[in-house]
């Protein structure tokens, strides 16, 4: 867990929650709109989601070891070269398909695959404590780039985060990504010789991990199913992250009071991710996931409306509380529906069927802007979006999980 808190630590601090302190500047430095600048995130995200079916399978039958050392390497050479950028078709080289590639090598599918293996009773609570790593990086990364970026501007920021990601990530990845539990003798949850496994206990799961090829995959409805409460939460998630720190600036608060808001947020869904991952290993997973939908139409609502530091840090609390328990319950999802032997294939399959919804969150937020002047209407459809998800949810059927106080 400890080593999966650090990988996503390291890429999702860098590679998503700092750009939106850097929306700004990049606007301003590169003599480009916000909408043109977002593009770059939404290329990183395109290439790194093409690359999942091909990245899970590497995951799934070669060394996870050297996938992410790539990863780390990527990431340094990435953030040297975006540290150089002049126009911004270099952004978009740099940023969009250089570091696109590094969150696939060294990203969630490495990272959850390791998971997956490791634990099975207690997986929910592994992928909460790792996914702790993605939120908890928000809280840190935003205000040190926003400082970093007013003391010495942006491009050393950048030039900084490619250093010290390979320095301390790197050493990491050798001494521990390891594939398996029975790599080491040992077997997940670090059980005792004969505990029960999945598999033993009755759980039955839709097909073998060979059988899950990108073109048997987009033929099973389930995979569309799970895709559309997933994505449309994704959009959501990831159009609001972009925009809130620029339009809490918009309407007044400055950009470190806007860090400090969006710092009590990633927080608050750092502390999620381990409660709900928790929680969904005892309670029913549906219910788990449709709370944390709730939370986030709740506290997004409240965001559009409110305008004072206070007021907009509590609906972070509650925006933040529903967000952060997507990650973690996303592989919860798949792991629940597929197996530890599958996780790998599905989550990396199902990585470019999440896209459009990625890409539309993202750059949708910042056109809106630019069109209407205001984040506002674009919040009023991400809501939207997070009531479709709990929809779908509603209607989705897990495997029956015949285990001592779980409910399928």
């Amino acid at each position: 867990m400890g080593f999966a808190f650090a990988a996503q630590f390291v890429t999702m601090g860098t590679l998503f929650y700092a750009f939106g302190a850097l929306l700004k500047p990049l606007s301003e430095a590169l003599d480009a709109d916000r909408f043109e600048i977002s593009i770059a995130l939404s290329i990183q995200s395109l290439v790194a989601a093409l690359a999942g079916p091909w990245v899970g399978r590497l995951v799934a039958e070669r060394s996870i070891r050297v996938l992410m050392l790539a990863g780390a390497g990527l990431l340094l050479l990435g953030f040297l070269g975006m540290g150089q950028v002049r126009s911004i078709w270099q952004l978009y080289l740099t940023f969009g398909l250089v570091l696109g590639f590094a969150m696939a090598f060294a990203g969630p599918i490495p990272s959850n695959t390791l998971l997956a293996n490791w634990f099975d009773r207690r997986r929910g609570m592994a992928f909460g404590i790792a996914g702790f790593g993605i939120s908890v990086s928000g809280t840190v990364v935003i205000p040190v780039t926003s400082w970093m970026v007013l003391e010495y501007g942006w491009r050393e920021a950048v030039t900084s985060f490619g250093i010290v990601a390979f320095v301390a990530f790197a050493p990491l990845v050798w001494f521990f990504a390891v594939k398996r539990p029975e790599d080491r003798g040992l077997l997940p949850d670090n059980a005792d010789p004969g505990t029960e496994t999945e598999s033993e206990a009755g759980v039955q799961y839709p097909a073998s991990a060979r059988y899950w090829t990108f073109g048997r995959a987009i033929r099973d409805r389930r995979i569309w199913h799970l895709v559309l409460i997933i994505g449309t939460s994704f959009l959501g998630i990831g159009g609001a992250l972009l925009a809130l720190h620029s339009h809490m600036t918009d309407i007044g608060l400055s950009p470190m009071q806007a860090a400090s808001v969006m710092a009590v947020l990633t927080f608050t869904a750092a502390l999620a991710k381990p409660l709900f991952g928790v929680t969904s290993d005892h309670l029913n997973k549906r219910l788990t996931m449709g709370i944390s939908l709730c939370c986030q139409i709740a506290g997004l609502g409240l965001i559009m409306v409110v305008e004072t530091q206070l007021a907009l840090t509590l609906s972070a609390i509650v925006f933040g509380l529903g967000y952060g328990a997507v990650s973690p319950m996303w592989s919860v999802l798949l792991s629940a529906m597929f197996g530890r032997e599958a996780f790998a294939r599905v989550m990396g399959i199902t990585s470019p069927l999440t896209t459009p919804f990625m890409l539309g969150g993202m750059p949708f937020t910042t056109y809106i802007y630019e069109t209407t002047g205001s984040y506002l209407p674009a919040f009023g459809v991400l809501i939207g979006g997070f009531a479709v998800s709990l929809a779908a949810l509603f209607l989705l059927r897990l495997p029956e999980e015949r285990r001592p106080g779980e409910f399928a």
